[in-house]
């Protein structure tokens, strides 16, 4: 996988930069308009909260069709499920059990507890999903829960009109094709959580009202039930802010703010830290012991952070876990300046890729001396570097990793556009341009990639699209450049000396709103086309896993245990063994085989049983009965 920056990214800044200088302003007089009635809704707040909320949730309902419910492939994926059926069971943990060298499995702990190792609020989320029906539902309702978040958090930093576009933007980036939506991995709760804790404090510091102290408390509990790590370092400057405006107050302030404010926010943090501290001792019986801790304990042999060596490799009960934890994890960082720089620059181009792309950098760059002056945005720089400095430090690396951050840059590069929408020269509105063209783009991104890429996939477009995208890919330059020259007659005939004559200013505008549209989504498809890697897009559904196989198992009557036997060039991504909380009673049992390990204490202990081999290193998978003297198809 590439992440590199290449030169069609800043020929995308250039593109955006040459559109935006001649006069009037991009998409006059109807982009104008439009931008009258949306700044006239957003006055509106909590109409805009929930409008961005619903939008969130049935425009990615109505992709359906295309992009059904993910279905989990990922070693984590598993392990947050299994966390969301032991709550749905009533238990943060289940005991563990007697034949559990066959369950044995990745993320998942054993003893002294069967549970997933990771915190508890995404597995919450697909808990309260797998109640109204699927565990994704859980996925779209936290998505949709983020995007509101995000607005609502901008309102308390930007006027109306700009926390609303957040929104919007938060929405076609995030809620529709990511893998933040299309898999079960998270992302949008540990967002949602630092969304309402920078949402909260402007208005604390404002208005010192009790409620926004709780929110922010409430805030900091998510995160700390989401992403621990990242959300302590995303908060200290949050906290220290805090404190900072509360001794800069005078003596008979400082008590009714004492009241307010930092007496909510410590009750909420104490139950948040209660909780935590509770639900490590029922999974590992110690409150200061995370269950993530038993694997690096007792599996891990490859450093956490970047400064740490590696320990000892470990002989394991299995030849998967050999592969993952001998193999696999040693493959990502090998000790060394050189590595620790290489994977510090693909941390950063990545995060770079997924949260901002190059067109969404504009405003943020040209608005960045202006950011940095900003007094208010102060603690936002300090803790974008925290942040980000604590994620290099660490030798493992995915973009939700970074998911608190989502709040600190959306409120910068919101910043940044409001800024930039009042940059002139001379009597040229550039800004407004510049500003028309971001949106733009940020809007035709999904659709150009949802048309390239998923709807070609279709059985009813699939032939004549691909034929037709490959006259496109073929003639993509001159047709990218046909439309830039029309955009620019168009723009010439758009001058004032030319105002009296031509077709009448509203067809003009027409007519540059479709040809660049045209042009954005040719630069998408282009950009997604040569950076498939790069964007924050998941299109791996067609992944083998285990699903048919479970479908058509659920099918048929009794009760079934599955014996997993993998080949020795197993794919060790590509893994069986995950259980329900409650496996003596689950209706599918699925079991590994263990190369010299005897299965007479499994097969007695699942007597009632029927038994069932699955090689999933076939093409196709295989799946026939067991028998004893050695499988027969």
């Amino acid at each position: 996988m590439s992440f590199g920056v290449t030169k069609l990214d800043w020929l995308l800044l250039a593109i955006c930069l040459v559109l935006a200088l001649p006069r009037p302003a991009l998409g006059e007089p109807l982009l104008g308009l439009l931008e009258q009635q949306f700044v006239r809704f957003a006055r509106n707040r909590r109409a805009a909260i929930a409008a961005i909320g619903v939008t969130a949730i049935f425009a990615r309902l109505a992709l359906l069709i295309w992009i059904p419910a993910p279905r989990p492939k990922v070693h984590d994926e598993f392990s947050y499920l299994l966390a969301a059926d032991t709550f749905l069971h009533g238990r943060l943990a289940n005991p563990p059990h007697p034949m559990w060298i066959f369950f044995d499995t990745f993320h998942v702990i054993q003893h002294p507890t069967y549970a997933s190792i990771y915190p508890p609020a995404q597995g919450a989320a697909l808990a309260l999903g797998q109640l109204l029906g699927h565990p994704w539902i859980g996925v779209l309702l936290s998505m949709a829960a983020m995007c509101m978040a995000v607005t609502w958090m901008l309102q308390g930093w930007l006027p109306e009109e700009w926390a609303l576009l957040g929104g919007a933007l938060a929405v076609s980036r995030f809620a529709l094709f990511s893998y933040w939506i299309n898999s079960y991995w998270g992302g949008a709760v540990a967002a949602t959580g630092a969304a309402v804790v920078l949402g909260a404090l402007p208005r604390i510091l404002e208005l010192q009202r009790p409620r926004d102290a709780v929110l922010l408390g409430l805030g900091a509990g998510i995160l700390a039930t989401s992403r621990p790590y990242e959300g302590a370092l995303f908060f200290v400057p949050v906290g220290g802010a805090l404190l900072w405006w509360f001794f800069r107050q005078a003596p008979v302030i400082r008590q009714q703010s004492r009241r307010a404010v930092l007496l909510p926010v410590a009750a909420v943090l104490g139950c948040a830290a209660a909780f935590i501290a509770y639900y490590n001792w029922r999974i590992t019986a110690n409150p200061l012991v995370f269950p993530h801790m038993i694997e690096l304990r007792t599996l891990i042999t490859t450093p956490l952070f970047v400064w740490q060596h590696a320990k000892p490799a470990l002989t394991y009960a299995n030849p998967q876990f050999n592969d993952f934890y001998n193999n696999f994890l040693p493959s990502l960082y090998q000790t060394g300046w050189e590595d620790a720089k290489g994977l510090a620059q693909w941390k950063s181009t990545e995060s770079w890729q997924f949260y901002l792309g190059p067109v969404v950098s504009v405003p943020l760059l040209l608005a960045l001396p202006w950011l940095l002056a900003d007094r208010k945005l102060h603690v936002l720089s300090i803790q974008l570097g925290l942040v980000a400095m604590g994620l290099l430090a660490l030798a493992w690396f995915e973009p939700h990793y970074a998911a608190p951050l989502l709040a600190t840059v959306m409120v910068l590069v919101m910043r940044g556009m409001q800024r930039v929408r009042g940059f002139r020269m001379g009597a040229w509105p550039v800004g407004v341009g510049i500003t028309r063209l971001v949106v733009l783009f940020s809007f035709c991104i999904g659709p150009a990639y949802f048309v390239n890429t998923v709807m070609s996939r279709s059985d009813f477009f699939s032939d004549a699209w691909n034929s037709a995208r490959g006259w496109f890919d073929g003639h993509r330059w001159l047709l990218l450049a046909a439309t830039l020259i029309a955009i620019g007659l168009v723009r010439l005939f758009s001058r004032p000396a030319s105002a009296t004559s031509g077709p009448p200013r509203a067809a003009r505008s027409c007519l540059e709103i479709v040809f660049l549209t045209l042009a954005m989504v040719q630069i998408a498809a282009a950009q997604g086309r040569f950076h498939a890697d790069d964007y924050p897009f998941d299109d791996d559904w067609d992944e083998s896993s285990r699903t048919p196989i479970e479908r058509d198992l659920a099918a048929m009557p009794g009760e079934h245990l599955v014996l997993v036997r993998y080949a020795p060039n197993h794919f060790v991504h590509n893994e069986y063994v995950y259980n329900e909380a409650d496996i003596d009673h689950a209706k599918i049992v699925w079991a590994r085989e263990i190369p010299g390990r005897d299965l007479s204490a499994l097969l007695a202990y699942f007597g009632n049983r029927k038994v069932w081999v699955v090689e999933p290193d076939e093409d196709p998978a295989r799946i026939y009965p067991y028998a004893p003297r050695g499988p027969t198809p």
